[in-house]
């Protein structure tokens, strides 16, 4: 895959897992996507050697998910 391919898939990813958030949890994408960005796990999958953009979208979010959780026990 081209660089340029990788950087597609990252933000078709983030885009859906922002967008089931929001769907999921009733609240507005534009909210989520800054924190999803700035998270440990949105760095992950924009850490090319991580190849977590290999994995789907409801992988990272349960990744993401479990990360919000951790933080709040």
């Amino acid at each position: 895959m081209t660089k340029e391919q990788i950087q597609a898939a990252m933000e078709l990813l983030t885009t859906m897992v922002v967008e089931s958030i929001s769907k999921e949890d009733h609240l507005d994408a534009a909210d989520v996507l800054p924190d999803f960005l700035n998270s440990k796990t949105g760095k992950m999958l924009f850490d090319e050697s991580l190849k977590l953009w290999c994995e789907g979208p409801s992988h990272i979010e349960e990744l993401y998910r479990a990360e919000l959780q951790k933080a709040h026990d």
